[in-house]
């Protein structure tokens, strides 16, 4: 508090120097007693209890799931359409190309001029920190991950952040840990996986997290797919083998006779074959038949591996993962649905999901706005920042533009309901209103012509 305390007052904040070393006082005294590390970390043993061949293996804990959203994002283009999709959706640009306006309160909830210079001050520190473009990678990596952290960089000789830089995690090999009890409460460590050994120790103001889908008992959020992991290494699997039989489908089947031999002499005779083609490099699907006798074979080919109908199964729980309704991503040629099912869809994405990811993005930089305005020397309850989203709608604009029309030639509603009904800028509309109107009057007094077209007269 003190730190704070000296901020607000004016009087001299604490330097660099003084920061840095405070961090190397709190990794000195940073030990395992002092982290929950076992409960939050999920040590894995180095061997693995393999349950059976068809279940694949799914290593728990937040590390584990991180590195395979990864896998999975990197690797299959359907996860990663429907992530990008969802990001794309929620940072859907306004008229002026930004995915979200900045609104700032005063106490009183009014758009005072000191509230004005706020909210440009805020827009140019989010255009200098690239927030508006970053805004979209920041909520796709976030969902992907479930947990992600950035740290604020401060210079306070300005009073400026200067910085939003992303802290490594999992994907290259650290997981951070938040002190939940004793004298460096709430600060954030950084410890390497593999040792569980501290590399860098944070400030509690110093980083702002993302979660998504976070249990009150647990330490991190959830990532998108990560009910998904063990369904997607099963269809990694059954796609792998698909492509291995339609491959080699023309593959022939030989019959090796050996009258009068045993069992055992069949099986020796089979494993010194297997030796000999991998001794030769040979990487043929194996389809001899051994036998003692004559054998009829009825079959060339398993046709279970050509079916495609268990990839399809495996692809619907897949896509299930990501929320994102299938018909929006195209629907893959079966999982088109008529307009009415389609757009209740689509109204319960929006209505639900993207609002909730929009908030999780908000809940995030809640505290670099708080920060930065104390740098600036204002106390946050005095102000309400809030970010104004581009209008989602499932509405057909036409069906809305009509109902608009009608409601302002009856003089039931203002001609600003069009601007925000096509997310435009009501003064810039305002202004070609009143440009209309004037030259329509020109033109009356000019010709002697009255105008016909009420839509233009303000509503009293």
């Amino acid at each position: 508090m003190a730190f704070w305390d000296n901020i607000i007052s004016g009087i001299k904040s604490l330097g660099r120097d003084k920061i840095a070393a405070q961090i190397d006082k709190a990794t000195e005294k940073i030990n395992e007693k002092s982290l929950t590390a076992q409960r939050e970390f999920d040590y894995q043993p180095l061997f693995w209890q393999m349950q059976s061949l068809e279940q694949p293996i799914v290593r728990t804990g937040f590390y584990w799931e991180v590195k395979d959203a990864w896998e999975t994002y990197t690797g299959d283009d359907r996860v990663r359409a429907t992530i990008d999709s969802i990001a794309d959706d929620a940072t859907e640009v306004n008229h002026r190309g930004l995915p979200f306006n900045v609104s700032v309160k005063d106490e009183n909830g009014e758009d005072s001029d000191k509230a004005q210079e706020i909210t440009s001050m805020f827009h140019s520190k989010f255009k200098a920190l690239k927030i508006y473009q970053r805004s979209s990678d920041m909520i796709k990596f976030a969902l992907l991950e479930g947990s992600r952290f950035y740290r604020i960089v401060a210079d306070f000789t300005t009073g400026e952040i200067v910085e939003l830089r992303h802290i490594k995690g999992p994907r290259n090999g650290f997981v951070m840990i938040q002190i939940s009890e004793g004298q460096y409460k709430d600060y954030y460590v950084q410890l390497e996986y593999t040792s569980q050994q501290a590399v860098a120790a944070f400030l509690p103001w110093e980083v702002i997290r993302f979660d998504w889908n976070k249990p009150d008992e647990s330490a991190f959020g959830m990532g998108l797919f990560s009910s998904g992991r063990r369904n997607y290494k099963r269809l990694e699997k059954t796609e792998g083998d698909l492509y291995i039989a339609r491959k080699s489908r023309a593959y022939a089947k030989m019959s090796r006779e050996y009258p009068g031999a045993s069992v055992e002499e069949l099986l020796r005779i089979r494993q010194q074959d297997l030796e000999d083609r991998k001794r030769h490099g040979s990487g043929d699907i194996e389809t001899d038949i051994y036998t003692t006798g004559k054998a009829s074979i009825l079959e060339a080919s398993n046709s279970a591996l050509f079916n495609i109908g268990d990839v399809e199964y495996s692809q619907r729980r897949l896509f299930a993962s990501g929320r994102r309704p299938v018909s929006l991503l195209g629907g893959y040629g079966k999982d088109a649905v008529n307009r009415a099912v389609l757009d209740r869809q689509e109204s319960r994405y929006v209505a639900g999901f993207l609002s909730a990811v929009i908030e999780m993005f908000e809940s995030g930089m809640e505290r670099l706005i708080n920060n930065q305005l104390i740098l600036w020397g204002y106390l946050p309850k005095d102000w309400s920042v809030s970010f104004e989203w581009t209008k989602k709608s499932v509405e057909k604009f036409e069906t809305l533009a009509v109902t608009a029309k009608d409601g302002v030639d009856r003089k039931a509603l203002p001609l600003s309901v069009y601007a925000n009904l096509f997310d435009l800028d009501p003064a810039q509309v305002q202004k070609e209103i009143e440009e209309d109107m004037a030259r329509m009057a020109e033109m009356e007094e000019k010709y002697g012509v009255p105008s016909m077209d009420q839509g233009f007269q303000a509503p009293q």
